[in-house]
């Protein structure tokens, strides 16, 4: 099938046929998609609001069956594969003119429906594949610190006989095509730093000299984990066990004299935001921060405190933002860890060190 769509659809003109569907002359397009949840975008990530980017490209299957889904790949409802390129992978979609289409035109079928699934972006690391269950990803790999970007996978749209502007009214979709929800596959960690009190008028300076976290898992697999027919998930990863997939990071390093207000949480400046991948945690994974106080009396003095990550958040999970406020005072230092769904869930609680 993937081979004939792709040899009949080079040349494709009204009423050509693909394995005897005969197929209009209604190009399929995709609207510009959205990111199913309210995010405030950091360095790295897809969408600056919840829009997705001009630049950036994603791949999507797409599945014909002659009436209207049932499961996935029920040879009974006409199943097959209809958008794929002549080895059967995904195609890549990009913004062309005022729509999204692939590189190569193809069109509605006359007669039965498409349904479709995407991944973002197309040239996601690792093995990606699609069945009833989901996405699956074999062998993710994170990219190093300033290289990461923000792994996400789609809704299901099904029974698609058209496209049309399935968003019709919300000002981020202006272009007519076959709706696209991603949602994100990773977590996304946050640095901030901060004062307990306001020492704008005392004698003593903080600086953040460098954060690194040690011992994270950067690789691993995903399964969407998908219940066939319907939008509900449970999203989950398999990090790797092997010692040498566990790595450090860096976000920070660099000198950053911290705001002192007692109000202001600030990251460092140049500080990048990490896109990581969802895991539990050990002993070993920790963050190491080093900063220096400063006082007329004992002049400036570094100091070096390193956290174990599970004592504060037991664990990532994908679509969650995780923002560490480093919270400095003359006595004590605070660690407080606030956690957002991308969608505003809140773990409150002061952690002294």
């Amino acid at each position: 099938m993937a081979v004939a769509v792709g040899a009949v659809f080079t040349g494709c003109v009204k009423n050509e046929t693909v394995n005897g569907t005969v197929v209009s002359d209604s190009k399929i397009r995709f609207e510009s998609p959205l990111v199913g949840s309210t995010t405030r975008a950091v360095p790295g990530e897809i969408a600056s609001s919840t829009a997705y980017p001009e630049g950036e490209s994603f791949k999507v299957w797409g599945w014909y069956h002659s009436g209207n889904y049932t499961t996935f790949g029920d040879a009974d409802n006409g199943w097959a594969n209809y958008m794929t390129d002549v080895s059967g992978n995904p195609l890549t979609v990009s913004k062309s003119g005022n729509s999204w289409v692939p590189a190569q035109d193809y069109y509605w079928p006359k007669t039965g429906k498409l349904t479709f699934a995407a991944y973002s972006p197309a040239d996601a690391a690792g093995t990606l594949s699609h069945g009833a269950a989901g996405l699956k990803i074999a062998d993710f790999v994170v990219a190093a610190v300033g290289a990461q970007y923000d792994l996400m996978y789609s809704d299901r749209a099904y029974n698609r006989t058209e496209s049309v502007n399935n968003y019709a009214g919300q000002a981020e979709n202006t272009y007519e095509g076959v709706d696209i929800v991603f949602h994100h596959a990773l977590s996304s960690i946050v640095f901030r730093v901060g004062t307990d009190t306001d020492y704008s008028a005392a004698d003593v300076d903080f600086k953040v000299k460098k954060i690194e976290l040690s011992n994270i898992v950067n690789k691993g697999s995903f399964a969407e984990n998908l219940t066939d027919a319907t939008t509900t998930r449970d999203p989950a990863w398999t990090p790797s066990a092997e010692v040498a997939d566990k790595v450090a990071y860096v976000p920070f390093d660099g000198s950053f004299a911290v705001p002192e207000d007692g109000t202001t949480y600030s990251e460092p400046s140049d500080a990048k935001d990490l896109l990581l991948l969802p895991q539990a945690f050990d002993d070993n994974a920790t963050v190491t921060v080093t900063y220096t106080m400063e006082t007329a009396a004992s002049g400036e003095i570094e100091h070096q405190t390193v956290l174990k990550i599970k004592d504060y958040t037991s664990q990532w999970e994908p679509n969650k933002r995780y923002i560490y406020r480093i919270i400095f005072g003359l006595n004590k230092i605070y660690f407080a860890p606030v956690v957002e769904d991308w969608d505003d869930v809140t773990v409150s609680s002061d952690i002294e060190l």
